[in-house]
């Protein structure tokens, strides 16, 4: 039985909008920041009656327009959803094929933007760190003690490239830096922490990449830089990106 609902509920172009009944609208809804990890997303909410309902569908959808999909079948207040990127939540209450009224108000897992950082680049190393609380890249001396650097843009003289490095790449030239990873995997979610394959010692400056912090939280990054002044002939990094606030999750979104 509980199959013939689900498959009535999902033959709808836009089910969770377009198949409501008369039980309560489903309220309450919230991320579990602390169950949220790596790429499983848990929502919660207020529970109803059970004499009222039989469980609840979790939706999901990319933007906040668009068709809702369905996420899980869940038997009580809590449900969790495996994300190819970042994404809005939402939930309905059915009790065998009479559902919720509406749909809750939904949550997401949206990414902060990180403020785009313009830094002359002539050759030396620049390191950067992220200001979780301004969304913004702060720049400094890899090689003084007290820049506590989370990654490092330098140029190889022998490959005549510019690389990313983390951090603590290079302790005996940049004393001060954080203990991070860094990948050039594309798509919307960082690689495992026990990735080894993809989390790197240096990737080639230019595009995405992504960045674990010591803290525990993930960015995604992307790097340009301008045309060369031509007085000078040096130019400026450019960088921006998001920043995940969920701390442990590594799903994001288009910018």
């Amino acid at each position: 039985m509980l199959l013939g609902i689900i498959a009535m509920y999902t033959g709808c172009g836009d089910s969770a909008t377009q198949i409501q009944g008369t039980l309560p609208v489903v309220t309450g809804i919230v991320l579990d920041t602390l169950a949220s990890k790596g790429d499983t997303v848990t929502v919660t909410w207020t529970a109803l009656d059970t004499t009222l309902v039989e469980g609840y569908f979790l939706w999901t959808r990319i933007g906040l327009e668009g068709h809702w999909s369905l996420a899980s079948v869940c038997g009580r207040n809590a449900g969790s959803h495996i994300a190819n990127q970042s994404a809005y939540y939402t939930v309905t209450a059915f009790n065998g094929e009479n559902g919720s009224s509406d749909i809750g108000l939904a949550v997401n897992t949206k990414t902060n933007g990180i403020t785009e950082k313009r830094e002359v680049f002539a050759f030396r190393p620049v390191g950067f760190r992220i200001d979780m609380e301004g969304d913004s890249l702060i720049a400094g001396d890899p090689s003084s003690f007290e820049f506590s650097q989370q990654f490092v843009v330098a140029f190889d003289f022998l490959s005549a490239q510019r690389y990313i490095y983390p951090g603590n790449a290079r302790p005996e030239m940049w004393p001060g830096g954080e203990r991070t990873r860094i990948s050039a995997v594309g798509g919307f979610v960082a690689p495992a922490p026990t990735d080894s394959v993809h989390w790197s010692d240096s990737i080639a400056y230019g595009g995405d990449f992504f960045l674990a912090l010591n803290s525990g939280y993930y960015c995604k990054l992307d790097g340009s830089h301008t045309l060369p002044d031509t007085l000078t002939m040096t130019d400026s990094l450019v960088i921006d990106g998001q920043v995940q606030s969920i701390r442990g999750l590594r799903v994001f979104n288009e910018q």
